[in-house]
């Protein structure tokens, strides 16, 4: 009877072990991007992963905010990329958060569902992106800047898996990269003061109207999600011309490459 105890008792405690291990391939748990919001936290503690020494791995963060800084209730792209310096394992984990001093700042978007998901105001991989290639990582998300403040900071913290089917001997290190806020106005009020769309709504043709818009021209939807990239088709004075007859019925944003944008309707 003892043995057939001891036996059961094993039996319970590795599916106990698989189980965990799935669930944090699959994500990591909110709070551990490192971040104040964090409380300095990764998943290198006590419960989590026993960390290794680094031999060469690094992040990089970067987006498509323009050098001139970042806009009210604009939305931009955030990539994360994680090389493993080397190592063996392309097995790589994320997590990451866009904070000011007082906390968890605008809003973050799921662009790609496959490879990363939310996890409270935080956003982590999925079990699919944990999977690199070549000794890299690639994560994209979206961050949408609504009302933060000058030196929102993004905060991403990356577990190097040496893949032995253990907790132990990973490599978990944090990057940071501070957002400087324009200087000119949001684009709410940017919206409302001198752009226009029109027809509004738009069947084939959009026209937006102002007093600048510079190309790449990006299409969101109402999700804040990237629909596509808009070609001009012509430029009259003030007037930009767009073909929209691809698009199906909704609403959507369209933006230029400094944050400007007006937002129209698709029938």
């Amino acid at each position: 009877m003892k043995k057939k105890y001891l036996y059961v008792l094993s039996t319970a405690l590795a599916l106990f072990i698989a189980q965990d291990a799935f669930t944090s391939s699959g994500g990591s748990p909110s709070g551990n991007s490192g971040s104040p919001a964090s409380n300095g936290n990764t998943c290198a503690r006590s419960g989590c992963h026993s960390t290794g020494t680094a031999a060469g791995q690094t992040i990089s963060i970067t987006t498509d905010i323009p050098a001139g800084g970042f806009m009210e209730d604009s939305i931009y792209s955030i990539t994360v990329t994680a090389n493993n310096g080397g190592a063996s394992s392309d097995r790589m984990g994320f997590m990451a958060s866009v904070e000011s001093p007082s906390g968890h700042t605008g809003n973050l978007q799921i662009t790609d569902a496959a490879r990363t998901k939310k996890a409270g105001s935080y956003v982590t991989h999925t079990f699919s992106g944990i999977a690199g290639s070549n000794g890299e990582n690639i994560w994209n998300f979206d961050w949408d800047a609504q009302q933060s403040p000058d030196q929102s900071t993004v905060y991403v913290a990356v577990n190097f898996s040496n893949n032995n089917g253990t907790t132990s001997g990973d490599v978990i290190l944090t990057e940071s990269l501070v957002l400087s806020k324009g200087s000119g106005i949001g684009l709410q009020e940017l919206k409302r003061e001198s752009m226009s769309a029109y027809p509004n709504p738009a069947i084939d043709q959009l026209v937006v109207a102002g007093e600048e818009f510079k190309a790449p021209y990006v299409v969101l939807n109402a999700a804040g999600m990237r629909v596509k990239e808009l070609k001009l088709v012509n430029r009259e004075g003030q007037h930009w011309y767009f073909n929209v007859s691809d698009l199906k019925t909704g609403v959507y944003l369209i933006q230029d490459s400094e944050g400007r944008g007006i937002r129209f309707t698709k029938n």
